[in-house]
């Protein structure tokens, strides 16, 4: 007897942060593998080893891939580079990620979900402690480009692990534990490395971020489970191909590339705005703004009961709406201003992106797991980009001219939300985690 199961979860990028939609279709044959797989979990409670695993899969991924975002104003000044330039430290990472969630997948086909997240831990923990020794920027870029590619199999996997293991009734609870955790170690890999910075150093500091993850990657490693779990088809190039036509499926793709890139945008670039006249805050003081990400976690709890009573579109249009306030709020010279602004933008791409990655899932009729997984390139993607874009209008004309980036890339957003081909559907989303 078969039985569907839609879970939408949310991995908060910036922790973003994350999000998906992951529909598994189970049957009595997939239970039993899963019920084989859950027996090669270490002695133990099953659900509690594998909450744990994937808890510091969490962590460790999003702390380790935006720990430099607090300190690239610190890092511009040491390397004498522009903050465009600076930026790309973030950026290198999250298109590293971007690019390698597909081969990933593909990859974990042939060998299993846990000997791959094995593989992408053990990775991702040694280049934590030595990318921050690198001698030189560009060096820096290179190495943190590598640490996306592997930290992109952290991510693309636990998921998928998730359903394959878990029982059908405990899945969304194991899946809220591990959202939890993304959100935690993107916050807290942003704020723990600026004090450290103060005292010792960027290096350093990430060095000793580095050791801890490596350390979390190490538990990882031990508690993950030995079997191979079910035997995945491969995907063929053609159900990629039939997604990438889906003109519904490549709007979602845009809004959640470009609510993404402007959020990105604002964080990378605000540090500069705060540290300097007529501000003067100190390092330390101006990382806690990335305590806005708490708006995004409320917010994404929201998405799902506001969907529910408004409808997808007008939801859409909302968050859009609360990211364009906030811009212009953040163009106001009192802080208390600034910091309103950046906690709307916060909750208006976790909102977004919330209805965006849950419409993906429940658009895809076929090729449901390489939807999800296309709208995690773009995602990441439009991280990458626009992140990088925002250090060009920063050159051009300060803040002003990252707002009205912003701004532009909220309105092509909102563009995309209104056209009957994006939204023609009402679909309810899941109440996210």
């Amino acid at each position: 007897m078969s039985r569907w199961i839609d879970l939408h979860w949310i991995h908060q990028f910036f922790g973003s942060t994350v999000d998906c939609m992951s529909a598994t279709h189970l049957t009595e044959k997939d239970t039993h593998a899963a019920a084989a797989l859950q027996n090669t979990l270490p002695t133990g409670n099953p659900d509690r080893r594998l909450s744990a695993a994937l808890w510091c899969a969490g962590v460790a991924t999003f702390a380790l891939m935006y720990a430099p975002q607090g300190l690239l104003t610190q890092i511009g000044h040491d390397a004498s580079v522009s903050p465009a330039q600076a930026s790309l430290l973030v950026s290198a990472a999250t298109l590293g990620l971007a690019l390698s969630v597909l081969p990933w997948a593909r990859f974990s086909d042939r060998v299993g979900r846990p000997t791959a997240m094995r593989y992408a831990a053990a990775t991702a923990g040694l280049l934590a402690v030595a990318v921050p020794w690198l001698p030189t920027f560009d060096a820096l870029v290179a190495g943190r480009f590598v640490q996306g590619v592997a930290l992109g199999g952290l991510p693309a996997l636990a998921m998928t692990l998730l359903h394959e293991v878990a029982a059908p009734a405990r899945a969304a609870a194991l899946a809220g534990s591990y959202v939890a955790a993304t959100s935690l170690g993107g916050l807290s890999g942003r704020l723990l490395v600026v004090p450290v910075a103060d005292h010792l150093g960027w290096r350093p500091a990430l060095a000793i971020l580095g050791v801890g993850l490596a350390i979390l990657m190490t538990i990882l490693i031990v508690l993950l489970p030995t079997g191979r779990g079910r035997k995945a088809l491969v995907p063929s190039a053609g159900i990629l191909a039939i997604h990438l036509r889906d003109t519904r499926l490549l709007g979602l793709f845009g809004i959640g590339a470009l609510l993404v890139g402007g959020m990105v945008a604002v964080f990378n670039y605000l540090p500069f705005r705060l540290e300097a006249a007529p501000y003067h805050l100190a390092p330390t003081v101006v990382s806690l703004i990335f305590l806005a990400y708490l708006a995004g976690t409320a917010g994404s709890r929201a998405a799902g009961w506001l969907v529910g009573r408004l409808g997808h579109r007008t939801v859409l249009v909302l968050a859009c709406t609360f990211m364009a306030g906030g811009t212009v709020l953040s163009v106001a010279g009192p802080l208390v201003l600034i910091l309103l602004g950046v906690a709307a933008i916060t909750a208006g791409l976790f909102v977004g992106h919330a209805v965006a990655s849950g419409m993906v899932g429940a658009h895809a009729k076929t090729g449901r797991a390489q939807a999800t997984a296309l709208y995690n390139v773009s995602y990441y993607a439009g991280s990458s980009l626009f992140g990088w874009v925002g250090g060009i209008a920063w050159a051009s004309g300060q803040w002003l001219y990252v707002a009205v980036l912003v701004l532009a890339l909220t309105a092509l957003a909102l563009v995309l939300a209104l056209l009957p081909s994006t939204t023609a559907r009402r679909v309810v989303a899941v109440e996210s985690c």
